[in-house]
């Protein structure tokens, strides 16, 4: 393989975040010693962070790296190949939060069972045997199949670089995996949590249990987020950092509705920051940086969940979740509480024909908060 002194270029990609995106070519020799060349493309980073200059710095050791004498194909193992290859070409199109999840994926999942095999060796049984262990192991469905995304990934790529003819793991499938367990919060539970918050953190806990905001998008709301009766999604927060402009999902920034009950609350909180300029995060720390949500629920909720002897894991997901449960027995439209979830997946033919109402979106939320804010004690603590 060789460089032929390339320094690659770069092109600025608009859309919704302005990115980097460098080209360059990269050369091998087939077994019959005929030179082929591919195109491959990569992304340096938004330009907001990086100037054109560090752009091409960037994509210059890329070059530098991709452009290592490769071994033959036939000696090529997949730990190999997503080391030199893969991860170069990948991370940087990945949010930081994918990052880690992907790299946990690989390094814990993948490389210990494959990673010492040749690539040209791997067939469809052999993949399909490494997702069966992971369930045999126990481990749960959102693993396995995270392990078949990543795994069918690389193969693909490596297909791309003609190392090999097809993708074995292009049609494996998922085994059976053990139950996943999905509680919800009983309402009278729901309702004696949020009353035992001190008056900033029930603000939050009530922003996650009847906006249904994911932790990110909650501490990465600043004032100028909250527009009347809707909270808008400006950034989001991943580990204690905030993320201007970035969101799960392009559904993810639509309009929160904010429940009646809520309002009185921000409004108070508005009052004791009255200082606090519009783009000020709406729940810093005291060094003014987002909270980070595993921190928040350890310190200040699950104590008091236990005082109140409530058994239920208290965490995001399960407050997420609780909204949709209560809500399904209130909506007599289920588009509004996929729209209050901010999902896409309610069907393609749901999602592209049938179009929400804003208002009905908004007596749903309203129904849900006022039902478990009324609510009178019952004596089962998950329903």
């Amino acid at each position: 393989m060789r460089t032929r002194h390339q320094h690659g270029w770069v092109e600025e990609r608009k859309g919704r975040v302005k990115r980097w995106y460098g080209h360059f070519y990269l050369y091998s020799t087939d077994h019959n010693g005929k030179e082929t060349r591919r195109h491959v493309g990569v992304a340096l980073g938004e330009k907001s962070n990086m100037r054109k200059w560090e752009a091409e710095d960037k994509l210059r050791k890329l070059i530098e790296t991709a452009s290592k004498a490769q071994p033959h194909p036939n000696t090529i193992t997949l730990k190999w190949f997503i080391n030199e290859r893969f991860l170069p070409m990948r991370k940087g199109l990945w949010a930081a939060s994918t990052t880690e999840t992907n790299l946990y994926t690989i390094e814990k999942h993948i490389l210990p069972t494959l990673g010492d095999r040749l690539l040209t060796s791997l067939s469809k049984f052999d993949c399909q045997v490494f997702l069966n262990g992971l369930a045999e192991k126990n481990f749960s469905l959102t693993v396995v199949d995270h392990s078949r995304t990543m795994l069918k990934a690389v193969l693909e790529e490596a297909v791309e670089a003609d190392l090999l003819g097809k993708n074995p793991a292009r049609k494996i499938h998922n085994p059976e995996t053990k139950e996943a367990l999905k509680p919800v919060i009983a309402k009278n539970d729901s309702r004696r949590l949020l009353e035992a918050l001190p008056s900033r953190d029930q603000l939050i806990a009530m922003i996650a249990a009847f906006c249904a905001m994911r932790p990110g998008e909650i501490f990465g709301l600043r004032w100028s987020s909250w527009r009347g009766e809707d909270l808008h999604i400006e950034g989001t927060a991943w580990r204690g950092t905030l993320r201007p402009g970035k969101a799960k999902t392009k559904n993810s920034k639509a309009p929160v509705a904010i429940p009646d009950v809520i309002l009185p609350l921000l409004e108070q909180w508005r009052k004791q920051n009255a200082n606090a300029p519009a783009d000020a995060l709406l729940f810093p720390t005291e060094q003014g940086t987002p909270m980070r949500p595993e921190n928040w629920l350890r310190r200040r909720v699950k104590p008091v969940a236990v005082a109140l002897g409530i058994t239920v894991p208290v965490n995001f997901q399960v407050l997420r979740r609780t909204f949709a449960t209560n809500a399904s027995g209130l909506a007599a439209n289920a588009k509004d509480v996929q729209v209050h979830l901010r999902h896409t997946d309610i069907g393609t033919t749901f999602n592209n024909y049938t179009q929400p109402v804003a208002e009905s979106t908004r007596k749903l939320v309203n129904a849900v908060a006022l039902e478990v804010m009324t609510s009178e004690p019952l004596t089962e603590s998950v329903q």
